[in-house]
């Protein structure tokens, strides 16, 4: 998929601004839309949706 590998930022719940990257993608059966699932560089499992993510870089 295309979003695979590339980098993604988002907001924490306080706002702070933080950097994944995307290792994988489903499809969640009860949201009814794809789950980007990426890892911090903290080493951290990050799972948000589109809506959820600020930018693809």
């Amino acid at each position: 998929m295309k979003y695979i590998g590339r980098g993604f930022e988002y907001f924490t719940h306080n706002g702070v601004k933080r950097v994944a990257t995307c290792t994988k993608v489903e499809f969640h059966q009860l949201l009814g839309k794809p789950v980007f699932i990426g890892i911090s560089p903290y080493g951290n499992q990050v799972r948000l949706t589109k809506n959820e993510i600020h930018r693809f870089i």
